[in-house]
């Protein structure tokens, strides 16, 4: 599975390539939203991870702009795991959304559901 890591924090990036590279996945990094638009202009991914607090495009906006272009799966991050962002993230078009810090086990859980074709909506994190 390809994925691209959208976080302006670039620790976030090599955490998320350090537990699913092992694995067989590709992981490129944008720290932005307008660097992952840039991306997703170049490049087929499967999957987006994305962060929801970001300078310049936020991830809200992000996410939605990825949906409505028809965009893959993204899965929401943020260290705020308040309802009222977890709600933000899935109108925008989430498919998940993951507290940080999150687990290893949760990350893999909502790939692997993510890669099967299944809903992770309610997978959790945080």
């Amino acid at each position: 599975m390809r994925v691209l890591v959208v976080d302006d924090e670039p620790f976030m990036g090599y955490l998320v390539g350090t537990l699913l590279l092992p694995l067989g996945h590709q992981v490129d990094v944008a720290s932005s939203g307008e660097e992952a638009l840039e991306c997703l202009e170049r490049e087929v991914y499967d999957l987006v991870l994305c962060d929801l607090v970001m300078p310049g495009i936020g991830g809200v906006e992000t996410i939605r702009r990825i949906r409505v272009r028809g965009g893959p799966p993204v899965i929401a991050l943020s260290a705020s795991i308040s309802p009222h962002h977890q709600e933000l993230a899935f109108r925008a078009g989430a498919v998940a959304f993951l507290g940080k810090p999150f687990s290893r086990g949760d990350l893999l859980k909502i790939v692997a559901q993510i890669g099967e074709g299944g809903d992770a909506r309610n997978t959790g994190g945080g």
